[in-house]
């Protein structure tokens, strides 16, 4: 059974930290001798048993380290990975602004423990001024939105592929996007139903000057009703294959529906 994420919440500590005015005593910053740069690869989904993982790579080696997260994690860190801007602030939002108007600065975050199948982290604050504790899920989806690094204490990484973890969350590429299944988790999100599009997760230029933006969940292509990535795949050889110049995206924005037209012939295949 893999580890969970830590419980305890960081907007509790958060929010004592700000109306106490950072009244911590100075956190003085750890050797690093014993902690080890990891970047975050993926967010998956492991369909047997309905659990999200957050999976983060040694920067300069094969050792991983999954973490099961809960939902709105994965979905909120899963956001920040494909840059998609949430209709509403999700909490870590919140709370990288406050951190910030209150004039302080995310140095660093480091997942340092478990105990107990729980994972352990602490966020760092103005050079190791101020440290907080948190859970992984909330300090690693601060550290992304605040373009900070993230270290695991080296005794945490397993020496695997990430491959072996659990199966990454299905993607399909074509008309100069990438696409991602609606999950249920995010179909409740962006208040559509479960497999009624697909979701824009990345765009090319040429998507992103016709007028697609990640967040967009796509309906239709020429017509065609697409509620699967094989589906969208098809439809999308298809338009190519074809010859016309133009193809018709129906897509939902924020409640909306909108029609954008692509031209086949200017379609970047680098999304």
């Amino acid at each position: 059974m893999k580890p969970r994420h830590g419980q305890g919440h960081l907007g509790i500590v958060m929010m004592a930290l700000l109306l106490s005015g950072c009244a911590h005593e100075p956190a003085a910053l750890p050797m690093f001798a014993d902690q080890v740069r990891v970047d975050v690869t993926d967010v998956a989904y492991d369909h047997s048993t309905g659990t999200h993982y957050l999976v983060l790579e040694e920067k300069s080696g094969r050792r991983v380290l999954p973490i099961a997260i809960g939902d709105d994690e994965a979905r909120a860190i899963m956001f920040e990975l494909r840059g998609i801007k949430p209709e509403r602030p999700l909490t870590y939002e919140l709370m990288l602004k406050l951190i910030e108007q209150t004039g302080n600065k995310v140095d660093r975050v480091v997942i340092n423990d478990v105990r107990d199948e729980v994972y352990y982290a602490k966020v760092y604050l103005d050079h190791g001024r101020y440290m907080l504790d948190s859970r992984p899920s909330d300090a690693i989806a601060l550290a992304i939105g605040a373009d900070a690094p993230i270290f695991v204490a080296d005794k945490l990484l397993q020496t695997t592929t990430t491959e072996t973890i659990a199966p990454p969350i299905n993607i399909a590429k074509g008309l100069g996007m990438t696409m991602q299944e609606l999950t249920p988790e995010l179909a409740q999100y962006f208040r559509v139903n479960a497999g009624s599009g697909v979701l824009v997760a990345d765009i090319a230029s040429s998507a992103q000057k016709a007028g697609i933006e990640r967040g967009d969940i796509v309906t239709q292509v020429d017509g065609r009703p697409i509620t699967t990535l094989d589906e969208f795949s098809h439809a999308a050889v298809a338009a190519i294959a074809g010859g016309d110049s133009k193809v018709t995206l129906t897509i939902r924005r924020g409640g909306a529906i909108h029609l954008i037209t692509l031209n086949t012939h200017q379609i970047s295949t680098r999304p």
